[in-house]
């Protein structure tokens, strides 16, 4: 019998619920039922369509009881847990819905027929961080189930609780096997995954150092890899952008899910004569969320989600301070529970060299910049190893495209920041990621091509 762990709530330090710690042999165990499992589900699309939209269903129908286990041990606010499954939901709904074709003729030619297939990749793992477990679990799940995969899905330590929740419904509309939750502790199980010479795919989202590790454990078995890893996106706000519209999006892009969020805006660029009023009204925004327990209607921010990502950014603030930058806003926890908080913090008087700029700190401080040359900006910008997303701000429309033209990255937000489309590709350039999610460029990312090429049995 599998031994549990603790799961906790970053907020109160309470224990949510525990966990199964699952072991390298049951990931064996579980890649035989899903191996099993392929050949019956692959076979029949219209059958595949009907489970995705009845499981998109199931979810919204226990939207509120589901929002309410990830609220308490991921920390975000209520109001966000609801939608990433309602936005988990639509996924699946848009891949059940998409036109794609799974054999596509060729002219024949010599009298010989030649056709191409897209068969099922096969059996898949996915692996997902703490900061948004079910959303970034979906924009996996759908295309992967859509292609015909079956699935062994792994959360992250520290947030399976709403993952095995989630599977747990959709089972109930799958046939056995085709979809699986393995839990642990640490990252055995992750390993196993991307050792086991039976998954022939793995779908990765978190960091870059344990993206490269998952890379190289795959690599002995020739795996397909989809890997959407860190980023430090920067915003560049032009001389003439509106500091009440601009300050206003930059911060809740920036503060969003805590700090939290792999294209969060990471740090903010801003003509050398404007950052004082840039960011007194970035201050002023800042200073309206509401910190607190998750489940709490009033919260507008919960806790960062564990006491090391916390110490990280700390240190990282702490450092900046030291090297002469300058506290504008934050500095305290803002919340008088037990967890894991920070108010939110921006830090001006800043370069490039700074470790708060240079390293994506992925939690509740923000670091402001100043430039002189928007051209050079970008130039040193795409000379760095990050490439997941920048934005770019200005009434001017005509300019600020010209200054995205210029910007190597994944995706690139003009007075926007952080919005993802379903049918639009996501993933980085660089250390950033390999692969796209989303859109047909997401389920093909679980596909394989195989060619058949006939002529008749005779003689010419």
């Amino acid at each position: 019998m599998n031994q549990h762990y603790d799961v906790l709530d970053p907020a109160t330090l309470d224990v949510v619920g525990q966990a199964p710690e699952h072991s390298p042999a049951d990931v064996d165990r579980m890649v035989e039922r899903a191996s099993a499992a392929m050949r019956p589900w692959a076979q029949e699309h219209a059958t595949r369509m009907d489970a995705l939209r009845q499981c998109a269903q199931a979810i919204r129908q226990d939207v509120d009881e589901l929002a309410t286990l990830m609220s308490r041990e991921q920390g975000k606010p209520l109001a966000e847990a609801r939608g990433e499954f309602l936005v988990g939901a639509g996924m699946l709904d848009y891949y059940a819905d998409l036109d794609w074709e799974r054999t596509t003729p060729l002219p024949d030619r010599d009298g010989r027929r030649v056709r191409v297939d897209r068969l099922p990749v096969g059996v898949t793992g996915t692996i997902t961080p703490w900061n948004f477990p079910i959303s970034l679990l979906l924009v996996k799940l759908a295309p992967a189930l859509t292609a015909g995969c079956t699935v062994v899905s792994k959360p992250s330590p520290t947030t399976p609780l709403s993952t095995i929740a989630l599977v747990e419904r959709m089972a109930r509309h799958l046939p056995e096997g085709v979809l699986q939750c393995a839990t642990s502790s640490d990252r055995t199980v992750n390993v196993a995954l991307a050792q086991h010479p039976r998954v022939r795919k793995i779908s990765f989202t978190g960091s870059t150092d344990v993206g490269t590790r998952i890379l190289a454990q795959a690599a002995p078995t020739v795996k397909r890899v989809t890997m959407e890893l860190g980023g430090n996106d920067p915003a560049i706000v032009l001389p003439d952008a509106d500091p009440r519209f601009t300050s206003e999006a930059l911060v809740r892009s920036a503060f969003r899910n805590a700090g939290q969020v792999c294209m969060a805006v990471k740090r903010v660029y801003v003509p050398k004569d404007h950052v004082d009023e840039l960011v007194e009204a970035m201050a002023v925004a800042a200073q309206r969320f509401v910190i607190g327990q998750g489940i709490q209607p009033s919260t507008t921010m919960g806790p960062m989600h564990n006491a090391s990502q916390l110490r990280t950014v700390q240190e990282l603030v702490e450092q900046a301070l030291a090297s002469g930058g300058r506290r504008v806003v934050g500095g305290g926890r803002g919340c008088d529970l037990p967890g894991h908080f920070m108010a939110p913090t921006i830090i001006t008087g800043l370069d490039d060299e700074a470790a708060l700029v240079r390293e994506e700190q992925f939690g509740a401080a923000l670091p402001v910049v100043a430039y002189d040359d928007v051209e050079e900006l970008t130039s040193r910008l795409n000379q760095q190893e990050w490439g997941l997303g920048a934005s770019v701000w200005s009434p001017d429309l005509e300019r600020a495209r010209s200054v995205a033209e210029d910007i190597e990255a994944g995706t690139v937000w003009i007075n926007q920041h952080t919005r993802v489309e379903q049918d639009a590709p996501f993933g980085g350039w660089r250390q950033s990621g390999v692969g796209r999610e989303r859109g047909v460029w997401g389920l093909e990312h679980y596909l394989e091509t195989r060619v058949v090429s006939e002529r008749p049995h005779c003689l010419p």
